[in-house]
């Protein structure tokens, strides 16, 4: 299935979670739509994507079971909800038992629920899946898709978020800590942004275009030894929940590219009634 990102629905964040003896797992969680326009809910693995792909372990396996809803958009109601992460947490349970694997994440969508593991070996596990299904799901569908992907390709361009969606997972934290922070986001305030250019010459034209946009311009200088050496900081004032703020933040992202430069991010003060 290509993913098709012509809608950003929502993103969560997923906890954390201990993993050999010296590594923190980091998943992420979130809802894209995919093909004719369905909402599709994936949860990834975060944390390894810069160390893949590992070429000991050049299979992936995708399982995992059809099941029944009355909800046009494809998603489990809430016992069926339950059941399928019952299933999943007992997928991964058997799997470990079964092979050296690393578990990347999982994708629910048009009335499928489907993990995702890597594998040193495919030899065994497919038959081994099928005696898991038929002896305790012998009522569902199961799907099992087992295949050499040495480029991790399933992990890397499908389950991996994409750029927009983790701009906006960036934005989503800021937030969050606002809130927890006890500020309702009612009121606008000032939201300062930074941003880095190679060339100081586009750095220049770039404070051109914000100025239009009625930002000023808290200073802009020079940083040595860095690839993008010429930085500037600069403000107005905004309302921060989290659809004004992505609005605000995606387009100064395109601007900063369209003249090579990185847009870095934004902060703000907590205000309470």
């Amino acid at each position: 299935m290509n993913k098709l990102y012509t809608l950003l629905i929502s993103i969560c964040f997923c906890s954390l979670y201990a993993f050999g003896q010296n590594e923190v797992e980091n998943w992420e969680s979130y809802i894209a739509s995919y093909e004719e326009n369905k909402p599709g809910s994936t949860t990834v693995r975060m944390d390894i994507f810069d160390q893949t792909p590992l070429p000991e372990y050049p299979y992936v396996l995708v399982t995992g079971i059809t099941y029944e809803s009355k909800r046009e958009d494809g998603f489990p109601e809430d016992e069926t909800f339950q059941l399928l992460h019952k299933i999943g947490d007992e997928l991964i349970e058997f799997i470990n038992e079964n092979s050296e694997n690393i578990c990347v994440g999982s994708f629910m969508f048009n009335y499928e629920r489907l993990e995702y593991f890597y594998l040193k070996t495919n030899k065994g596990i497919e038959n081994k899946l099928k005696e898991f299904y038929t002896s305790n799901y012998p009522n569902y569908d199961y799907y099992i898709n087992l295949k050499e992907d040495k480029n991790w390709g399933y992990y890397r361009e499908f389950l991996y978020p994409s750029e927009e969606i983790i701009e906006y997972l960036g934005d989503q934290s800021v937030v969050e800590t606002l809130i927890e922070a006890g500020d309702n986001l009612s009121k606008a305030r000032r939201v300062d942004h930074w941003a880095y250019f190679d060339d100081e010459s586009k750095m220049e034209s770039f404070k051109k275009e914000i100025k239009k946009l009625k930002f000023k311009v808290e200073n802009s200088t020079k940083i040595e030894n860095e690839s993008k050496p010429y930085v500037i900081r600069f403000y107005r004032t905004d309302k921060v929940d989290l659809d004004s703020i992505y609005t605000i933040t995606s387009s100064l992202r395109k601007l900063a590219i369209s003249y090579d430069g990185d847009y870095d991010g934004w902060e703000t003060s907590v205000e309470k009634e």
